[in-house]
């Protein structure tokens, strides 16, 4: 029986990487009528499922491979995205943090809560969290771009303009004004 569930998975996953979701959804659905027990089998099905916007059903997969495995830094993130997309905000953030908690390096959870907190117009706990994937990481592209966006919305421009610039290269800051390259 184990064995079964694992060459599938392993047939999934060898579908996921040319991208072919449905073939390697079928394959997997067959595992679970093996055994609803299989962490790997509800992972896969989510992050299917997230792929193909199924947002509710990736949400309900998720959670059941967290119920298995509930320390899985990946599947705390896909989740956390995945709440957020369904507007479920303060499930997304503890998800992140919780990805923050197992990882206290991870800039894209950082970057998840501080998207959650400027979504809802608390721009200081936004910055708080982009502060923090900076220190962790000064050349992330996402925080950077963030960061530079959140500042350019709380009317501070030079800043927010040569975070902006750190990262696209596009942008040429002056003393008084921009040039566009």
């Amino acid at each position: 029986m184990t064995k079964e569930i694992d060459e599938n998975i392993t047939k999934s996953q060898n579908l996921l990487s040319e991208k072919k979701f449905d073939a390697a959804e079928i394959i997997l659905l067959k595992n679970l009528k093996i055994s609803n027990n299989n962490f790997e089998t509800y992972f896969l099905l989510g992050s299917i499922a997230g792929i193909k916007k199924k947002f509710e059903e990736a949400e309900n997969y998720l959670k059941k491979a967290l119920n298995i495995k509930s320390s899985h830094i990946t599947s705390n993130l896909n989740l956390a995205i995945i709440l957020k997309k369904l507007n479920k905000k303060q499930d997304a953030i503890k998800y992140f943090k919780k990805v923050t908690y197992l990882d206290k390096n991870n800039v894209e959870s950082l970057c998840g809560i501080a998207q959650v907190y400027e979504e809802e117009l608390d721009f200081d706990n936004a910055k708080i969290f982009l502060k923090k994937a900076l220190d962790i990481n000064p050349s992330h592209h996402v925080a950077n771009h963030n960061y530079g966006k959140l500042l350019l919305k709380l009317n501070k421009h030079s800043e927010g303009l040569k975070f902006i610039e750190k990262i696209s290269g596009m942008i040429k800051f002056k003393s008084n004004h921009f040039e566009i390259i």
